[in-house]
């Protein structure tokens, strides 16, 4: 059984959120899942690239991130757990802890109290630098800039209408397809993900069916996520896009690695999706 049925959301730790939701939303031609809003404590927007979100986020203080640490960066991501309550027991008889569940939650305009979504940090694979956790979201929030009553499954199939509709935009995107995440400890690191997965993966772990996560060793300092790839049909087709717009930097055999300059320092990159 596993704890989870996906990875909602991808968050993506930035100074200022536009250039970045701009180059997938408008330059890759993927659906906006969650609007851009301004607000005083952050910036946000979600875009969807197939198999999950992409979360833009610009915090007006950064203060919860080491000073080595500080945007851009990829932050972490959230799993999608059905039930928190069952998820969260299931992986403490697996020896992985959680905090305590925390919603985040708003009034109606009726004045009752309503619960948005609920949080539960999983803090055996977590780092100051790397937030990997559960989120488990409430259709009768008051936060959502769509108006219908969504769980988390019904706006999963809302996205993924959208996303056939663009046929993952003009690079072919199918989804994030690895994770690469520096350890201080990796075979501590691989225990724990693969009792948090189920993986038995004895290289990549098997985050969800098509999203691998690559454990890489570095020092003492905590985990944090140095490079997100992504799958798509045709790495020539991809090329043939991003080359004349110089929106590709040198790359390994079998990827392309998107502009830094162009991608606000970020490591994120391209392989074919059968690869």
């Amino acid at each position: 059984m596993s704890p989870y049925r996906g990875i909602d959301h991808v968050v993506i730790r930035l100074q200022s959120v536009e250039a970045l939701h701009a180059l997938f939303a408008q330059t890759f031609g993927l659906p906006v899942s969650w609007p851009l809003q301004h607000s005083p404590f952050a910036s946000f927007g979600w875009v969807n690239v197939g198999n999950t979100n992409l979360e833009f986020w610009a915090a007006a203080q950064n203060d919860d991130l080491p000073q080595d640490a500080q945007p851009p960066l990829v932050h972490g991501f959230a799993l999608d757990p059905g039930d928190l309550g069952a998820s969260v027991a299931l992986l403490a008889a697996r020896g992985i802890a959680c905090k305590t569940p925390k919603p985040f939650r708003t009034q109606t305009s009726e004045g009752a109290w309503v619960t948005n979504f609920t949080n539960a940090v999983v803090l055996d694979v977590s780092s100051d630098a790397c937030c990997v956790f559960f989120c488990e979201w409430d259709a009768e929030g008051t936060i959502y800039p769509w108006k219908e009553k969504l769980d988390a499954a019904q706006r999963n199939a809302r996205d993924k209408a959208a996303f056939d509709a663009c046929g993952g935009g003009p690079l072919g995107i199918v989804g994030v397809r690895e994770v690469r995440l520096a350890v201080p400890d990796v075979d501590e690191a691989g225990k724990a993900w693969r009792a948090l997965t189920g993986s038995d993966g004895a290289d990549a772990i098997a985050l969800t069916p098509d999203v691998s996560l690559r454990l890489l060793p570095r020092g003492t300092r905590g985990s944090s996520i140095e490079t997100l790839t992504f799958g798509v049909r045709s790495l020539p087709v991809a090329k043939a896009f991003l080359a004349p717009r110089q929106l590709l930097e040198a790359s390994p055999d079998g990827e392309l690695r998107l502009s830094r300059a162009a991608c606000d320092g970020l490591d994120l990159r391209l392989v074919e999706a059968g690869a």
